[in-house]
């Protein structure tokens, strides 16, 4: 079960990974505190904007008369971001927020739009609410709303962390310190993996809630698994626990579909690629699967490994070898994917390739101005 310091960390990756997120939980609990803390700690500017005494014209811009139109100004907060080249925007009490104002929200958390001015990319979004139930005048997000957030739902500080806090201080929160080259690897792979997964279940794409209740929530949708995809990669890429990266996703598309991937995830029995390299091809020993999406995700490992490390002699062995017997093996479409992603390796070392090669990817080749002579052994 996540605790308390679990939900500090997700709250963590979503600031670092410049991803919107939604901390819900009952007053007095110290929502507001930790946010400013992660600002404080980033150095960030934050904006504090209250959302239950805030009107649509604060979120969508102030309309003001000018050479004879109308043009939509960006509120206080808007220009301090502008200002200082970003920061952090707070959102309190968003749950008390009427339709008309959470309509108004919808542009900003998404774009970084706020009337007629664009917000600089740094600028990152928190916010934080009481469950509607126990709100004062309390509403259901808006589907739409909710679905631009990741959710930190039930954040509760357990008696031991607090006695721990009074006793002894209670621990700062901060940002993860993260290797960007490991951020860029680990988005590729976790990139791929949902790919994988979402072709295995296409049913999972997209599963908006019947309910207002649970639509306020998180659930599957495109914009959904992207978000849940990005701030994956970053809890991998910072060695969060499991126990984080299964909050991440939740929040993102909801328990089942969190549940359903996690699953699929720990089912990969697949080949160790460097061997299948070595060895010009996949053995019975190290089998190629036979499920299209673990042959997906095995192609997406070939792609990460050949731009990775590449030269002539690597490039031959693997095309000629694991990449052509993906392709016989009835995966020609995933032998396209990582043709194309080794595309920049191949016109640099030009690796010679067998004519049963070429025959098969021609078209493919040709449009990468390989030729046969250039290719032929």
């Amino acid at each position: 079960m996540a605790t308390h310091f679990d939900r500090v960390r997700a709250l963590s990756i979503c600031a670092a990974s410049n991803t919107p997120v939604l901390v819900l939980g009952p007053p007095g609990e110290g929502k507001t505190s930790i946010i400013e803390q992660i600002g404080e700690h980033a150095g960030w500017h934050v904006e504090t904007v209250i959302a239950s005494i805030s009107s649509p014209d604060d979120f969508k811009g102030l309309p003001v008369v000018k050479d004879g139109g109308v043009e939509f100004a960006p509120p206080a907060w808007a220009k301090a971001m502008i200002e200082r080249g970003g920061g952090l925007v707070f959102f309190d009490e968003i749950t008390t927020a009427p339709p008309s104002v959470q309509a108004a929200l919808l542009r900003p958390v998404l774009s970084k739009a706020v009337g007629d001015v664009q917000l600089p990319k740094e600028t990152r979004f928190i916010a934080a609410a009481n469950p509607p139930e126990i709100a004062a005048d309390g509403w259901d997000l808006s589907a739409p709303l909710a679905n631009r957030f990741v959710h930190i739902e039930d954040w509760e500080v357990d008696v031991e962390t607090l006695a721990e806090g009074f006793s002894h201080g209670f621990a700062p929160a901060e940002l993860p310190t993260l290797d960007p080259e490991a951020v860029e690897s680990t988005t590729e792979q976790v990139r791929g993996l949902v790919g994988a997964f979402l072709r295995a279940r296409p049913d999972l794409k997209s599963r908006m809630p019947e309910s207002s209740e649970n639509a306020g929530k998180a659930w599957p949708s495109p914009r959904s698994w992207e978000m849940g995809a990005t701030v994956l990669a970053f809890a991998r890429a910072a060695n969060e626990s499991l126990a984080v990266q299964a909050l991440l996703l939740s929040g993102s598309v909801g328990p089942e579909a969190t549940r359903e991937f996690l699953t699929w995830e720990d089912s990969l029995d697949l080949p160790d690629v460097e061997k299948a390299i070595n060895d010009g091809g996949f053995t019975d020993t190290n089998p190629l699967p036979s499920r299209p999406d673990h042959v997906y995700v095995v192609g997406q490992a070939l792609s990460r490994a050949l731009v990775a490390q590449a030269n002539k002699a690597r490039l031959q062995k693997a095309i000629n070898g694991p990449v052509a017997q993906i392709g016989k093996a009835g995966h020609r479409d995933v032998s396209v994917v990582v043709l194309r992603s080794i595309r920049e390796q191949i016109k640099k070392y030009q690796p010679a390739l067998d004519q049963e090669v070429l025959t098969e990817f021609w078209e493919f080749l040709g449009m990468m101005g390989k030729t046969p002579t250039a290719a032929n052994k």
